[in-house]
């Protein structure tokens, strides 16, 4: 691979002929384009001083990995500060990949991840408030990292085929998956046609929470069941009065052995009961207060009132002694069957599993909400802004509509965050739509060619995240696996995209990710990636936006554009740098004999 470093006639670029189009049909002044830094060295402020080099005006500091951005010293992110000031560039942060809802594939859900990913998140957000504390510095942090689509799907002609469903237990944190099986007997009416039944995920989920609710109801009204057989054998095994004094009366001293053995018999089977029935109340309890939870979601008033009545029912009948004395089972049996029946008439039945998408966006934007109200309450309006974003296609929330739902609902967490502070309604608003966008990688949402997307589809996709954009990556693949190319090298589709998320106003910067560079080609001579992207991207040399481009400059070698043959003539002649202009025994040139450079020995 050739350098890039050579700017003169006589190095060699890349062909125009190697790309096809030749230009990736969309231009960008370098104003508005970035580059990111080799994120694999904690060495950033080594890495900034050579991407300033070729003039780059705005460079993203790479904390991808976690160990690496806690491994910047300090002294770094105030050196690359004062870097920043003195040259006029601009500097973003890519924070560490983590996921935000504290679901981990191997280990599940667990509230202690989510806590602990987002104190790494708020440290990170402190860090890039020393590299820009004038403010509004974007930071990316990925919607999801490492995690498989929650909504497996193929396209099949513009259609979506629902290929599974992930889904998650609340209460132990568990994820399961959800695959198609084949049905041919239908489940409302019973219809049979002999055809497969459509798979739909969130029917066929909703089906299995009314099953799995079903069937927790029916084990506590089983073990109830069982508990009042204990109590009718026992009635009828012991005389009214004994029954009632069971616990009282002494059986050793019973002479008779024949009463004897009844009495030990009509007690074990009151121990029995009062057993059953004490574990059947607490397993009452346990699906009450998910009933609970689940109606403050639903809001059903009915519901609501028929719980309510029968927690003030329990009060009245429950007490401490209730699993032990004999003569207060019949109150025990008594709120255990009215609580089974209140549970089993309910209008919203409790979602005992979630779909993983809903609960990874609602976990999520808690911890968003919650380090974007951190950052607020330290530095107010110089805060950093949270910019999420897209995974690699196939990964979790990586999409345009769900990236969209995570910005939304992380948006609304935290103005509900700012409102509870005391901040009007309109302010805490206004705060969180500033402070939390979307970071738009062109090439990861391109992945999902592989699914069968086309290139009408990733557009689509990108309309629907267009107005929550704040800062681009630019990267470019062939829809098949992460790759990233300089913009033209594959086939995203990045002028129809960046169209559509200008004409929602986005006016940020476009940094640009080539991975596959640092990695393959830029140890081995190939230079920095900038500027093949901005002769790939066909951007104009000079600001005002005409001609020439940096896609010419290694074909035409014009004068005027700074770059030709080396050692021109005319160049010294202009400035006066010629070797004629100096003094012989300095190396000027000798008058009335040849040039220097004419072909023959230096003199």
């Amino acid at each position: 691979m050739t350098s890039y470093e050579s700017i003169y006639d006589g190095a060699t670029n890349l062909s125009p002929s190697y790309y096809s189009p030749p230009i990736s049909s969309y231009q960008s002044s370098v104003d508005y384009l970035g580059i990111a830094m080799d994120p694999r060295t904690a060495n950033q402020l080594g890495e900034l001083n050579l991407r300033l080099n070729p003039g780059v005006k705005t460079i993203e500091v790479q904390g991808t990995f976690a160990n690496i951005l806690e491994s910047i010293p300090e002294q770094h992110l105030d050196e690359m500060r004062r870097i920043s000031e003195l040259t006029g560039t601009h500097l973003t942060l890519h924070g560490p990949l983590l996921n935000a809802s504290g679901v981990e594939q191997q280990g599940g859900w667990s509230e202690e991840n989510r806590i602990g990913v987002e104190n790494q998140m708020k440290s990170a957000i402190l860090r890039a408030h020393k590299l820009d504390p004038k403010g509004n510095i974007p930071v990316t942090f990925h919607s999801t990292a490492n995690l498989p689509e929650f909504q497996p799907h193929i396209m099949e002609k513009g259609k979506r085929i629902q290929q599974g469903l992930w889904f998650v237990d609340e209460d132990t944190g568990q994820l399961r998956m959800l695959r198609p099986e084949r049905r041919y007997l239908g489940e409302e009416k019973g219809e049979f046609t002999g055809e497969i039944i459509k798979f739909e995920a969130e029917k066929e989920l909703a089906r299995r929470n009314e099953d799995s609710w079903t069937q927790s109801i029916s084990n506590v009204n089983h073990y109830a069941n069982y508990g009042d057989e204990l109590i009718t054998r026992a009635k009828r095994i012991l005389p009214s009065d004994a029954y009632k004094n069971i616990g009282k009366i002494d059986i050793s001293k019973i002479k008779d052995e024949s009463d004897r053995a009844l009495f030990a018999q009509g007690q074990r089977e009151i121990s029995s009961a009062q057993i059953y029935l004490w574990d059947s109340y607490r397993n009452l309890k346990t699906f009450f207060d998910k009933a609970w939870a689940a109606n403050k979601e639903s809001g059903n008033e009915q519901d609501r009132k028929n719980l309510k009545d029968f927690a003030e029912f329990a009060k009245t009948r429950i007490s401490r002694d209730i699993g032990r004395d004999p003569e207060k089972l019949e109150d025990l049996k008594e709120v255990v069957e009215r609580g089974l029946k209140t549970l089993q008439n309910l209008n919203e039945i409790p979602k005992l599993v979630r779909p993983l998408n809903d609960f990874v966006i609602k976990k999520s934007a808690e911890t968003f909400a919650n380090v974007a109200e951190s950052a607020y309450s330290k530095y107010g309006n110089t805060s950093p802004i949270l910019s999420i974003e897209n995974p690699p296609g196939g990964e979790g929330l990586s999409t345009g509509e769900d990236l969209k739902k995570l910005v939304l609902a992380s948006r609304e967490q935290l103005a509900k965050n700012l409102s509870e502070k005391g901040i009007s309604k309109g302010q805490a608003k206004a705060v969180a739509e500033r402070m939390i966008g979307a970071t738009w990688d062109v090439g990861h949402i391109n992945m999902m060619r592989k699914k069968g997307y086309s290139e009408k589809d990733v557009i689509a996709e990108t309309k629907k995240i267009a107005p929550f954009v704040k800062h681009v990556h630019l990267s470019d693949n062939f829809g098949l696996d992460h790759t990233e190319l300089p913009m033209g090298m594959g086939n995203v589709p990045l002028k129809p995209m960046i169209e559509e998320i200008k004409k929602a106003g986005f006016k940020g910067k476009e940094i640009i990710e080539a991975g596959n560079w640092w990695r393959y080609f830029a140890e081995k001579g190939g230079g920095n990636p900038f500027l093949p992207s901005i002769e790939l991207m066909d951007s104009p040399i000079y600001q005002a936006m005409y001609g020439p481009t940096w896609s010419q400059m290694g074909r035409y070698g014009a004068y005027f554009s700074g770059h030709g043959p080396v050692n021109t003539p005319i160049h010294h002649n202009l400035y006066g740098a010629g070797f004629q202009n100096l003094p012989v025994e300095l190396g000027g040139e000798i008058p009335g004999d040849r040039g220097r450079f004419a072909g023959t020995p230096n003199q």
